[in-house]
């Protein structure tokens, strides 16, 4: 584009905008004295350290009692599934759930490994960049383009990885999910 119809733009803009209908000022104060009106009766909650002192923690997950009609889990025999449910004995399922548990975090520390790597590739490729684009770079420019490709290779491998990482960790998780390891359900 020409100077001439970037400046012819930049000015069509600005004459277009003065003609662009907006709030004024009394209007934006008038809605909101109707607003502070509505809301003159109710009264608001404030909450303080002490109050929050005084509350109990409780679990985030709690174990649910079976119904009235069902056998409890405990009253099944060892190694059979209880009248009902699908479910393996109490003891499997917490060695499926532990591995569960410990596969992902390898997954999950690999994945932020990868990310990391990721991060710190692509602070290294903006400082090449910089340093071959400056003119007050004492290095060779072909020196920094060779270390820019090598950078380059080793960027895209460490994204292939991190992909690879995010694959299986969501893998994982939704195998978890489907055998109802639910990451809420093992905190």
């Amino acid at each position: 584009m020409s100077a001439l119809k970037i400046l012819t733009a930049a000015v069509l803009a600005l004459v277009l905008a003065q003609f662009a209908p907006g709030q004024s000022l009394t209007e934006a104060a008038k809605k909101e004295k109707e607003r502070r009106e509505s809301l003159k009766g109710k009264a608001g909650v404030v909450v303080t350290n002490a109050d929050l002192a005084g509350i109990k923690k409780k679990p985030a997950v709690t174990p649910q009692a079976p119904a009235e009609g069902e056998k409890p889990a405990a009253a099944a025999k060892p190694g059979e599934p209880s009248a009902g449910e699908a479910t393996p004995p109490a003891d499997l399922q917490t060695e499926a759930r532990n591995k569960f548990e410990e596969k992902k975090s390898e997954l999950e520390g690999r994945l932020s490994k990868a990310k990391e790597l990721v991060e710190l590739l692509n602070l290294k490729m903006s400082a090449l960049q910089q340093q071959f684009y400056s003119f007050n770079s004492m290095t060779a420019k072909d020196q920094v383009q060779k270390q820019l490709s090598a950078t380059h290779l080793r960027l895209q491998a460490a994204q292939a990885e991190e992909a690879k990482a995010k694959g299986e960790l969501d893998q994982v998780l939704a195998q978890g999910v489907k055998d109802k390891f639910s990451p809420a359900a093992i905190k």
